[in-house]
């Protein structure tokens, strides 16, 4: 056994290393050419938090602003930002750092996965090696290879590289350890791997959204495979699993959180809401699912072998599915790929072994030389795949860069439109917040994407198209619009008439195709004095329906209210000065959440949300008067953090009692 394990951790080293050799580049790289990357996003997350350590409340500089924890899943951010400290590196390279470093070690994860669940080295290795440098996805789904400039092109480096599908690779890192402790905590009697297989779960649950789901499946694919007796244990262990890992982590995956993610995921980047295909592909999918799983039980299959071939199917059929028929049996079924990846070289390492075994020895020699030699040749490709696309930029010359820095020289503090790949950038250099940025899946007001989508596509018909986005971002605190012509380097170019606002607003500054234009207000501030008679009553239809706000806007724009000054006191924390007189309240132009709380003269005072999903506040204040708005995430925080404390208890009161038989070795059933 000792000399298996030598041999296990050389093939180890050795996956890393290839992995090491594709990725290379990755580790002394800022910025990549490609700026359509969402990886923009994560790199100013990651440096806002370092640059605010402990002021993880309130986030305001996205869509008006949200609960901290809906801005990402923070785990890949705290590693960033914590390298970013200590190593004192540059945010943007900290992330690549820490990118590259995952995927340095994902091929022995998988490997580790591989080999503590069938007890066959090679077959492990092989399958390893496969997901180190060739591409399922792409071999299989023209589209896919296509985009991944060829066949063999390796996918998945594009998707972290290009795309910046960042803490979905860490999440697929993340997914074979915690598999592995899993199945030791359902194996072995103890504490000390059913705590690890919480901190495991908990970690990959803390990175991606699609890492959940690929965990629930991997899940259910060993129940099935492995199918341990008593059958009603391992559910109730993993089900007790499951409830305290899931208290540790509520504080970040909140029940506001999930709702909101549950909501804005079927229409996030398009539309995957169910139809009456979606639910026919659906079901012929899960009876094909239960007839391969009792095929390969009848035929004898291998516990391991129907694990990782289940594990497969999910994936490939999310995918094929998506590219066959553009029906989508889960939102962004694309994006399964990675999944795909994944478990498709195991599965089918492990069914060409177990042909493979029935041949002679000598054959078997010949058929892994001849694999052996075919994945040097891949491995050769992919070295030069991964070297030739990590590339550096100078991003001082480009418009993201540019427009920011004109920005924060000339209106700092103001919250701006951005468009595109500049609202990817925008953060990573200014302070300042801006009206969209973000992810849609996490934004708490779902008003805010409408309101860009009218801007973008010119939905007017009736020549009023610039009117109508200037009045939406009037009644949303909007000071400047950044506008990309045809010409720009900025990638997505999103407006259908870009030149909207020539004439109709002052041009700030213009270089190239890239120009920014200012909002003409009465007042910069995001507090507002306005009759409680005009206050937003209704959502809006859509972007074109103005009569809920069209009282509300032209009260900020009349002189006879007086004015008001907001400053902020870091991110979660804000004092509103204004004078106010019978029948008026306080509109801050911030999105309300359950959890913002006001004080004025010793009192608490009303909050609520008005049409638009921003804060109206009802104070009972009579002349010159002082609010302090305070965000604190209210009873749902309060709870979610002493759940998070009882979990942390009990693993570490079950820790420090485990007993000699949790060191046992496993026996997998």
């Amino acid at each position: 056994m000792e000399a298996v394990s030598k041999r296990a951790v050389c093939c180890a080293a050795a996956l890393a290393a290839v992995n090491l050799a594709i990725v290379a580049p990755l580790y002394r790289v800022a910025f990549v050419p490609y700026n359509n990357s969402i990886e923009y996003t994560f790199i100013a997350i990651a440096r806002i938090m370092a640059k605010y350590p402990g002021q993880w409340g309130w986030w305001p500089f996205w869509n008006g602003g949200m609960p901290f924890e809906n801005v990402y899943l923070p785990f890949m951010h705290w590693l960033v930002a914590g390298l970013s400290l200590a190593a004192r590196v540059p945010p943007a390279r900290a992330f690549h750092i820490v990118t590259a470093a995952f995927y340095t070690f994902s091929a022995a994860a998988l490997f580790w996965m591989a080999y503590e669940l069938s007890r066959k080295l090679a077959p492990s290795f092989f399958a390893a090696w496969t997901y180190s440098c060739l591409s399922f996805a792409a071999l299989l789904v023209p589209p896919i290879g296509v985009d991944a400039g060829g066949a063999l092109g390796l996918r998945r480096l594009k998707n972290l590289v290009f795309y910046g599908e960042a803490p979905h690779t860490v999440a697929l890192v993340l997914l074979p350890v915690a598999m592995v402790c899993i199945s030791r905590a359902l194996s072995t009697k103890g504490a000390k791997w059913k705590v690890l297989s919480g901190l495991a779960v908990g970690l990959l649950a803390l990175s991606n959204a699609f890492g959940w789901v690929a965990l629930a499946l991997a899940l259910a694919a060993w129940l099935l495979a492995y199918r341990p007796a008593p059958w009603w244990r391992a559910p109730v262990t993993l089900g007790l699993i499951g409830v305290v890992t899931y208290c540790w982590v509520s504080p970040w995956i909140s029940p506001s959180l999930i709702r909101a993610t549950l909501a804005n995921a079927p229409t996030t980047t398009g539309d995957y809401r169910y139809t009456a295909w979606s639910w026919v592909a659906l079901g012929a999918a899960w009876c094909g699912y239960v007839l391969l799983w009792l095929l390969m039980r009848r035929a004898g299959a291998a516990p391991h072998i129907q694990f990782f071939t289940l594990l497969a199917y999910w994936p490939a059929a999310f995918v094929a599915v998506w590219y066959k028929w553009q029906i989508a049996l889960a939102p962004q079924p694309g994006r399964y790929e990675l999944q795909m990846d994944f478990a498709l070289p195991v599965a089918v390492a492990f069914a060409v072994a177990a042909l493979i075994e029935r041949l002679p020895k000598a054959a078997q020699v010949v058929v892994g030389a001849l694999a052996c030699l075919g994945l040097a040749a891949q491995t050769v490709h992919a070295v030069r795949y991964g070297w030739e696309m990590i590339q550096e930029i100078d991003v001082t010359r480009h418009s993201e860069y540019k427009i920011a820095q004109w920005l924060n020289a000339n209106r700092p503090g103001e919250k701006a439109f951005l468009g595109g790949s500049v609202s990817f950038f925008y953060n990573i250099f200014s302070d300042n917040p801006q009206f969209h940025g973000g992810h849609d899946q996490h934004a708490v007001n779902s008003l805010v994407p409408v309101i860009s989508y009218t801007n973008y596509s010119g939905a007017s018909r009736t020549g009023r198209d610039a009117e109508y986005t200037i009045f939406w971002l009037k009644a949303f605190g909007v000071r400047t619009i950044a506008v990309s012509g045809p010409e720009s380097t900025e990638h997505f170019k999103p407006y259908a008439n870009p030149r909207k606002f020539d004439g109709v607003l002052p041009v700030l500054w213009r270089e190239g195709d890239d120009a920014i234009y200012e909002i003409p207000t009465r007042s910069k501030s995001l507090a507002h004095v306005i009759p409680a008679a005009v206050v937003p009553s209704r959502r809006p239809v859509h972007g074109l329906d103005t009569e809920p706000a069209e009282g509300y806007v032209a009260a900020l724009e009349d002189p006879q209210y007086p004015q008001a000054a907001l400053e902020w006191r870091g991110m979660s924390e804000a004092v509103i000065r204004a004078t106010l007189h019978p029948g008026q309240v306080v509109s801050a132009q911030i999105t309300y959440e359950k959890g913002w709380e006001a004080w004025a003269n010793g009192k608490r005072q009303r909050v609520r949300s008005d049409g638009l999903g921003q804060i109206v506040l009802e104070t009972d204040c009579a002349g010159p008067c002082e609010i302090h708005l305070r965000y604190t995430g209210g009873y749902e925080r309060t709870l979610t953090r002493v759940l998070s404390a009882a979990a942390v208890l009990i693993a570490v009161l079950r820790v420090s009692g485990v007993s000699g038989t949790g060191n046992a070795t496993p026996k997998l059933p």
